[in-house]
């Protein structure tokens, strides 16, 4: 089987996860940015401190319901996908699905939410209280480091995805 249109119906589907959560993520960090605080570089973690126990409250809910929606994205990605393959996604498949689709996102959130939203347009709203003016904000090499490390977890995740999805589906 070629791979090809496995690949492109991903990055189509990586696209529509990115468009998807990262309004998500904009509109949360307007709500209350110390929901997510462990995102944020560690000076500016050092400095704000600890999370509020009403942020941890709203951080589950907010979890879950970005769980459902990327759930059901890659749901729907791999019914497609099943149209593609003409039958049994199988195990190849289904991983380089699943890898290509979160390695887009990876990058875009990498390129897009940290580099030029966090970085260099830096809103208001995403700033934590008392913690304005921080180095952390400004750093490349922190939010590099956060894409480098999601390339092990996009690998997992998609060992992980691939043969559920292959057997289900």
């Amino acid at each position: 089987m070629a791979l090809w249109p496995v690949v492109h119906l991903a990055l189509v589907w990586g696209l529509v996860l990115s468009v998807v959560l990262f309004p998500s993520v904009i509109a949360i960090c307007k709500f209350n940015p110390e929901i997510m605080l462990k995102d944020y570089p560690p000076d500016v973690q050092a400095k704000h401190g600890p999370m509020s126990e009403r942020s941890k409250r709203q951080r589950l809910p907010i979890g879950i319901l970005l769980t459902v929606v990327l759930l059901a994205i890659v749901a729907a990605s791999f019914l497609q996908l099943r149209k593609i393959v003409e039958g049994d996604i199988g195990f190849l498949p289904a991983f380089v699905h699943v890898f290509t689709m979160f390695s887009l996102f990876n990058v875009l959130d990498w390129l897009v939410l940290d580099w030029l939203i966090m970085v260099r347009m830096q809103p208001r709203f995403i700033v934590l209280p008392g913690t304005e003016g921080m180095a952390g904000y400004r750093s490349y090499w922190f939010h590099f480091r956060g894409f480098l490390i999601g390339i092990p977890i996009t690998l997992a995740a998609s060992l992980l995805i691939a043969p559920i999805a292959a057997a289900v589906l």
